[in-house]
């Protein structure tokens, strides 16, 4: 008979796995031409789009407070589930009413996602008592992610000459992994509530986080703030690419630069070590990552992709480094609701900021919107260090 504690250790290489598998590495460099092959004009992959971001959001929250009520391992199961069906949607069918089955499908599968793996990392590792390895396994498990989409950026232009549907079938073959993967794993024992009026405990955890404790109030609202200044980024590079000159045919290798470096970020982001374990330090590493805002403003040449390298790289580091702070203070009742608010929240805002910073963008030039997305970022962080000044984590 296996050993409860062996069987539940295999969460680990198991999420590992997971977070390489359930991405969008083929599919989503090709997205756009795929769509456009098929017959959507851009004004309706657009509305794509903004139809998943509303139904990421709309279920962000709720999807994590289903993995607090119902189990991660169950509410994993059904997220990989949805990815591989919204894949294989993508995968067999054309014209927008078939890509918009398949952009809800997946939706659903990312919200599912969405803070439960970071829940049963930490509950895996609490039930096995060793909640000091969350850091390094959290930027592990960062690392695999990213390297798989350095991975993926290299081999797609291949797959691509070949068929534009051959990524979207090899992202099916990784969602169907991934949800074998899922179906495998292990519930850790934890604390679970009991309340039964829904809404209500959703409404009392979002009081709780944002309200009373101080501490994850703080974190919630600075990695809010620098998760939409990095979403916002990341849909800003292409625009900059082609606005260099980079040749198409380069973009595949910057990006698998760019992913391969961040990914080693997350990997070594443990060893910062207690230093790095403050409010004052990540203010630190947010502000870094902000500069580079200004520094891709004021430079349009090849070499101001180096300041998308920094950016990635800090954001790596700060990411597991707030999480690991975050779940800390966090009861593995409310976990995952309480890391999809964090989620939610960052999405809102860059859902706010995007369709402004495009505008502008556009009106004016993208050097102007890149030194505004700076300015926006440094006016919230000076904002946020105020409101979590007094507070001390421990």
């Amino acid at each position: 008979m296996q050993n409860p504690n062996t069987a539940l250790r295999s969460n680990i290489w198991k999420l590992y796995v997971l977070s390489a598998t359930a991405t969008f590495g083929f599919a989503l460099p090709i997205l756009l031409p795929f769509q456009q092959k098929y017959g959507l004009t851009l004004q309706q992959a657009f509305l794509l789009q903004s139809i998943y971001s509303i139904v990421l959001v709309v279920l962000e929250v709720p999807s994590g407070y289903a993995a607090d009520r119902w189990g991660r391992r169950n509410t994993l199961l059904l997220g990989s589930f949805a990815l591989f069906l919204g894949m294989l949607t993508y995968a067999v069918t054309s014209g927008f009413w078939g890509f918009l089955i398949a952009e809800v499908l997946l939706a659903i599968g990312s919200s599912f996602h969405s803070g439960t793996t970071e829940a049963l990392t930490y509950d895996t590792l609490s039930a096995l008592g060793e909640e000091k390895r969350y850091l390094k396994v959290n930027g592990l498990q960062g690392f695999f992610a990213l390297g798989s989409k350095t991975l993926t950026s290299l081999l797609v232009g291949f797959l691509a000459v070949v068929s534009l549907r051959l990524p979207f079938w090899a992202d099916v073959t990784l969602f169907g992994f991934s949800t074998l993967i899922s179906f495998t794993l292990v519930e850790p024992n934890r604390m679970i509530m009991k309340e039964t009026q829904h809404l209500k405990a959703m409404g009392r955890i979002f009081t709780h986080a944002l309200v009373h404790h101080k501490i994850l109030r703080g974190l919630i609202v600075l990695f809010t703030v620098i998760a939409a200044i990095d979403l916002q980024l990341f849909w800003f590079l292409q625009s900059y690419q082609l606005e260099i000159g980079l040749p198409l045919t380069s973009f595949g290798i910057t990006n698998a630069a760019m992913c391969l470096l961040g990914a080693l970020a997350y990997k070594e982001a443990h060893r910062l070590g207690k230093k790095a374990e403050s409010l004052s330090s990540l203010f630190i590493i947010a502000f870094v990552l902000l500069l580079t805002c200004f520094g891709l403003g004021a430079v349009s040449a090849t070499w101001g992709l180096a300041f998308f390298i920094i950016e990635g790289m800090a954001f790596g580091f700060f990411d597991p480094i707030t999480s690991n702070l975050m779940n800390r203070h966090i009861t593995s009742d409310i976990r995952a609701t309480v890391l999809s608010i964090r989620s939610f929240a960052a999405r809102l805002l860059f859902a706010l900021l995007t369709p402004f910073l495009g505008y502008m963008a556009d009106a004016f030039s993208l050097s102007f919107a890149l030194l505004l997305t700076g300015c926006i970022g440094i006016a919230a962080l000076a904002v946020t260090f105020v409101m979590t000044r007094r507070a001390k984590i421990e």
